[in-house]
């Protein structure tokens, strides 16, 4: 999904950010990327914003508050048969991009139509003569409501059934923050509310929980976000890491936010101004084959209530965002390279915070002329986005914004020479059965697990993006008694002989990209589905951030299964398919030669 109007200094910015570090996807949903011509390097790289952004955050919140005002009076004048239909343009936050998100106009509850509120990326498989961009996990259904917009005290009210999936969560936009920016893609993350916690409609099942009928037919649940100042944490008690977790059906969120200095500066930013809407993400994952993308249920219904229980929502029209968010390109073949510098022998993995944060380490290590050190990855982060290890929470949080907070991101970049083969090796968690339709779910050390590979290449004219070109989840994964997996990437025509699941080997068609991101998904749901190896932040922190005051390499940013996630960490082995024919049929994980 895109957002236009950036200035074409940002653009070059970007540009030279996704080609070097194979992080392109992580933006792609967010960005209008447009093609420019390249500038001089002492003009790329943008300056640190100060950090915050306002003088005085009274003003701000007082600013936010009559946004809200004058939107609720409107609201009350509409429902008394007194106002059109249609809302002012005076009345949408500046900073609001109205070409892509226009026509906000009101609607009545019975007239809802659950179609047009949500953008939806349904879960497939990739397939390389149309593959789809912006978003990075093919095993993946998101819904986003990206015009979420509705006055302060008023409740957001979500009605659905729960699908037949691996997982569900819903995350909105957290309570107004002065200093929790949201610019773009850029800042805090979402209040979630998992599954598992949802209490289900009286006479109803909630097929997430231990022990539940994953079959049931009545599986209805209604979850309420009251909209509200103040900082997210403070009024949200999931909204706590490393876990998310608390029981109920209520949440904090908001529907006005605050974008930061890049809403306003033209050269860097789009400079339409600093305020905005909401949004609502809801993630299916792996959804039951039988079931469709949709989980086999109808879309949620969302609508909105005043205080005093009178209903409405507001509608936008967002189609040709969504409908360009959705478009499928031919995969992208470039030449067979093999991997060098930060995709070499030595290095392992690091993980995300962020998606600003993470770009812009890519910048850093993969173009060295620019001289970008780690004190301007953390003051880029710190100003544009409100990050970073010493702000106060959420600020110091992994998880930001649109990505799902019971997710732990890995990330690495590889490529592929003629003739080779790229090996992944290590321990898989356990993961509960449930895509054929199992009619309980039961526990184990991690809800879902994948590898997902997007290609870097430039953006083109039209600003797509992040195509994934392979992906492989759990239970697609051939493993020995004890989880252990030997996964072979290769082109068709140089897969080995000998890479066959009789083997003990899963075998993915690499694609006809050379070079990829690979992006680690472990996703868990504390403590039904969860272990003591899982990298959330109380096993991993901000060590595990190379532009972080304590970056520790030796955890997981080595290239072996002796850091602190042990033989759970893939490692990488590169060689040729002979090399790995001559292996024979002995190709359990500890016999794959070390890439020296």
């Amino acid at each position: 999904m895109r957002i236009n109007n950036f200035g074409s200094r940002f653009v070059v910015f970007l540009r030279v950010l996704l080609c070097s570090f194979g992080l392109c996807l992580l933006i792609s949903n967010i960005l209008n990327l447009e093609m420019v011509a390249q500038s001089a390097p002492s003009w790329l790289a943008p300056s640190p914003p100060s950090f915050p952004h306002f003088e005085d955050r009274n003003t701000v919140i007082e600013e936010a508050q009559r946004i809200s005002n004058e939107l609720e009076d409107y609201v009350e004048a509409w429902l008394a048969g007194e106002a059109p239909d249609q809302l002012p343009a005076k009345l949408i936050p500046p900073g609001v991009d109205t070409k892509e998100f226009k026509d906000f106009r009101l609607v009545r509850p019975e007239d809802i139509s659950a179609d047009e509120q949500w953008a939806i990326r349904p879960a497939e498989a990739i397939n390389l003569n149309a593959t789809r961009g912006y978003f990075p996990d093919p095993q993946a259904t998101y819904l986003v409501l990206p015009t979420l917009f509705a006055p302060f005290e008023s409740q957001v009210i979500i009605e659905g059934e729960f699908p037949h999936a691996r997982f569900f969560d819903i995350q909105m936009t957290p309570s107004f923050h002065p200093e929790a920016y949201r610019y773009r893609g850029f800042g805090v993350g979402e209040v979630p509310i998992v599954d598992a916690d949802i209490e289900p409609l009286p006479g109803n099942v909630n097929p997430f929980r231990i022990g539940a009928d994953r079959t049931a037919l009545n599986r209805r649940y209604q979850v309420t976000f009251d909209l509200k100042i103040g900082n997210p944490v403070d009024l949200n008690s999931a909204f706590q890491p490393p876990y998310y977790r608390s029981p109920g059906n209520r949440r904090v969120g908001g529907a006005i936010g605050y974008q930061g200095p890049w809403g306003e500066n033209e050269t860097w930013g789009h400079g339409l101004g600093v305020w905005d809407v909401g949004q609502i993400w809801i993630r299916y994952y792996a959804p039951d084959k039988a079931e469709g993308s949709l989980g086999g249920v109808p879309l949620p219904k969302v609508y909105y209530q005043l205080p005093d229980g009178r209903k409405y929502y507001i509608q936008a029209d967002f189609r040709d965002w969504a409908e360009r968010s959705n478009r499928r390109v031919t995969a992208n073949w470039t030449w067979p390279e093999d991997p060098t510098g930060f995709s070499g022998a030595t290095h392992g993995w690091l993980k995300k915070f962020g998606i600003l944060r993470a770009i812009t380490t890519g910048m850093a290590l993969e173009v060295p002329w620019l001289n970008l050190d780690q004190q301007y990855v953390r003051d880029l982060d710190r100003g544009v986005a409100g990050r970073g290890e010493e702000m106060p929470p959420p600020g110091n949080f992994s998880v930001a914004a649109t990505e799902c907070n019971y997710i732990h991101y890995l990330l690495r970049g590889m490529s592929l020479g003629w003739g080779k083969v790229a090996i992944l090796t290590g321990k898989l968690p356990t993961t509960p059965r449930t895509r054929d339709g199992e009619p309980i779910m039961e526990s184990a050390e991690a809800r879902y697990w994948s590898i997902t590979a997007t290609d870097p290449a430039l953006p083109k004219s039209d600003g797509f993006v992040g195509a994934a070109l392979h992906s492989v989840m759990d239970d697609e994964i051939v493993t020995d008694t004890e989880q252990n997996y030997v996964i072979v990437f290769s082109r068709p025509e140089d897969r080995p002989a000998n890479a066959i699941s009789e083997n003990g080997v899963t075998w993915v068609n690499w694609g006809p990209t050379a070079k990829v991101s690979w992006t680690l998904r472990w996703l868990t749901v504390h403590p039904e589905w969860d272990s003591a190896m899982a990298p959330n932040d109380q096993k991993l922190g901000w060590e595990g951030d190379w532009a972080s005051r304590a970056y520790n390499p030796s955890l997981i940013g080595n290239n072996s299964h002796g850091g602190l996630l042990r033989e759970y960490l893939p490692q990488v082995h590169y060689m040729s398919t002979a090399e790995f024919e001559r292996l024979g049929t002995a190709t359990r994980a500890n016999q794959i030669p070390k890439w020296q």
